[in-house]
């Protein structure tokens, strides 16, 4: 059985050496393209020293102008793109020691969260044994337990009459004159209309008997809206009935633990996601920066392919060709040794972009692979897997299927699903005497009302967290569940 903290921890770790794998195929990347640029720089040279052996002092120095205008050109491009290159790589470094600093300082509450919960835990038997020897506590746990079954059924019986609501109101919303004489408040002071409309609106009226059926369909509709109501009053009731059982639930596990451990622990709930919040948006930065950045480490900005595209035109003009077959046709000794040098250039050149490409296919895979092992543990943080109640019964989650994610053979779906099936929630060591249905209890440790306890969740509430919440079609409600990736 795993806790949640431990496979969360295990996640963010192989997180950051798939990081740590990125950051050092960039860091090859880098030298890759600035390998390209030195030589194309070489290439410039060996063509200017082939001229001022091949051709005239006038015919060599208007070549090497050219050479050395494309020369400057090339140079300006990438001494921008080196600019963003340090802007970008300044910026990820501070996001990243951010992202660094908010992620141990949350790992920390998490931990002093989890200690403060094992305390309370501890003391939960003993503060059902308190409160059960307590009158007054049982008490009004009776009369909470009497409203809340009267709020329940209310609710029920409002459902009931909302769905009655769908079905017999059909046969009115079917019928356009109905829903046109209806919706222009046609028999009530809403209306409005005179003269030639009224006569025609009457007529209509008498021919499909609307008088007979408004009066039906109004009690239709405000049924369900009167028994919701009623329904809502009663559980606001019992939601006062429980606050009252929950504040006597924590003083005596306060007087019991000599602090309000419930409290605290509450507490850090509300830092904890206040630090995730800013945690993801850090994050959503740091990855468009890193985005931007591998763009240029790739070779695949525009001020590296103009570039490039400079350098290319340059060297395939017609009369550097030309001096190249001269140089080939008719070669000396001096010749010779240029002309290899130019060769072993371009063999290195063709390795360089070999070298490139693979390392792009590369970082592509691992960038898919790091965004969503990130999502992930995202997931984990934001469905509060990582809580104190939170654990997996399937410990290949920080093993096997872990490493099946970071290599890429499954998806992060399949991750997930897997660790949604094998999610369990701990219940604290208490009879439910006290914090009964985990009302007042921190929602870390299952309280009802999402992370810092309160209204039970299957009637009227609801988590923070999502899942089913009860409540007519008037107050909202519905169903919501799993993730997409």
């Amino acid at each position: 059985m795993l806790s949640g903290r431990e496979t969360l921890g295990s996640i963010e770790k192989a997180l950051g050496e798939l990081k740590r794998e990125e950051a050092a195929i960039n860091a090859r990347l880098e030298r890759s393209t600035a390998r390209l640029a030195e030589l194309g720089e070489a290439s410039l040279e060996a063509y200017r020293e082939l001229a001022r052996f091949r051709l005239t002092e006038e015919q060599g120095a208007a070549l090497a102008g050219r050479l050395d205008e494309a020369d400057r050109e090339a140079k300006r491009y990438l001494d921008a793109r080196a600019a963003r290159l340090d802007g970008l790589a300044q910026d990820r470094a501070e996001h990243e020691a951010a992202a660094q600093q908010l992620m141990s300082e949350r790992t920390r509450m998490v931990a002093e969260r989890e200690t403060a919960a094992d305390r309370l835990d501890d003391v939960m038997e003993r503060v059902d044994d308190r409160l059960a020897a307590d009158s007054d506590y049982i008490a009004r746990k009776k009369a909470a337990d009497i409203v809340r079954s009267r709020a329940e059924a209310a609710r029920a019986k409002a459902n009931q009459s909302e769905e009655d609501r769908d079905q017999k109101g059909m046969a009115y919303e079917s019928d356009p004159l109905f829903l046109y004489l209806w919706n222009r408040g046609f028999g009530t002071p809403a209306y409005r209309s005179g003269g030639l409309i009224r006569m025609l609106d009457r007529w209509v009226a008498g021919l499909i008997r609307f008088h007979d059926a408004r009066p039906n369909y109004a009690m239709l509709t405000e049924i369900p809206v009167r028994l919701d109501a009623h329904a809502t009053d009663l559980e606001r009731q019992a939601e006062a009935e429980m606050q009252a059982l929950a504040e006597l639930s924590r003083k005596a596990a306060s007087e019991i633990a000599g602090e309000d451990l419930a409290g605290r622990i509450a507490n850090l709930d509300a830092a904890i996601m206040e630090i995730t919040a800013k945690l993801e948006a850090t994050e959503r930065a740091l990855s468009g920066l890193s985005a931007d950045e591998q763009t240029l480490l790739q070779g695949e900005d525009e001020d590296f392919r103009e570039a490039q595209a400079s350098l290319a035109r340059t060297l395939s003009a017609e009369d550097l060709q030309s001096l190249w077959s001269d140089a080939l046709a008719t070669p000396s000794r001096e010749d010779e040794k240029i002309v290899d040098r130019i060769r072993e250039i371009e063999q290195e050149l063709e390795q360089a972009r070999g070298d490139i490409e693979h390392d792009r296919s590369l970082l592509r895979d691992i960038a898919r692979r790091r965004d969503e092992l990130a999502e992930v543990a995202r997931e984990f943080r934001r469905s509060g897997y990582d809580d104190w109640n939170s654990t997996f019964t399937d410990d290949s989650l920080t093993t096997v299927l872990l490493g099946e994610l970071v290599k890429g053979v499954i998806t992060a779906a399949d991750y997930w699903a897997r660790a949604e099936r094998s999610h369990r929630s701990r219940s604290p060591r208490g009879r439910g005497i006290g914090f009964p249905d985990g009302f007042g209890l921190p929602g870390s440790m299952g309280g009802s009302r999402g992370r810092s306890g309160g209204f039970p969740g299957g009637w009227g509430g609801g988590s923070s967290r999502g899942g089913f919440k009860t409540g007519s079609r008037m107050g909202g409600g519905g169903f919501k569940t799993g993730r997409t990736f």
